[in-house]
């Protein structure tokens, strides 16, 4: 390899780095005031009527994503969220949403079977220190909240990121 061709790939690697540097602070700011600490006690009730406790988990890694029927990052990650959710425990939350039927019928269109629990006024999204959709919380096999991304997140990290929090 010639000194050009290894200034060429040096400058790239400075860039890709920079970049993950910046999304890193970015994340970290978007995400300053979200909910930290333990979940455990944290209940809801799904849409299909069922009542949950993230204590029932206990032992397992859990995804806590918060999310929009009219939000498109949101559907963009729909995919991901389907498919973690055959492997890890997921509760989702349809926030700033128009009510039971629309979330229905968007799960419906959308071939989605992943648990949801309804935050129509968004009022649990502020409460856990929201700005916006989707936002995802790890929680460890203890309920401590170990990771939070707001914006979307790729399934390998998720992944990733719940594998972590189970060691």
């Amino acid at each position: 390899m010639n000194s050009k061709t290894k200034k060429y790939l040096y400058t790239w690697l400075i860039y890709i780095l920079l970049f993950i540097a910046i999304m890193q602070v970015a994340n970290w700011w978007k995400t300053r005031e979200a909910q930290k600490g333990n979940l455990s006690e944290f209940t809801g009730e799904l849409l299909d009527g069922s009542a949950f406790t993230i204590a029932e988990f206990e032992g397992e890694p859990v995804l806590l994503h918060f999310w929009a029927t009219w939000c498109p990052i949101c559907e963009l990650e729909n995919g991901t969220i389907q498919s973690i959710s055959q492997d890890y425990q997921v509760i989702s939350i349809a926030s700033w949403s128009e009510g039971e039927a629309e979330v229905k019928t968007y799960m419906r269109e959308n071939q989605l079977t992943f648990p949801v629990m309804l935050d129509n006024s968004g009022g649990l999204a502020q409460s856990f220190g929201l700005k916006g959709v989707p936002t995802s919380f790890i929680l460890d096999p203890y309920g401590e909240i170990t990771f939070v991304e707001t914006g979307y997140s790729t399934e390998p990290g998720l992944r990733l990121r719940l594998w972590l929090s189970a060691l």
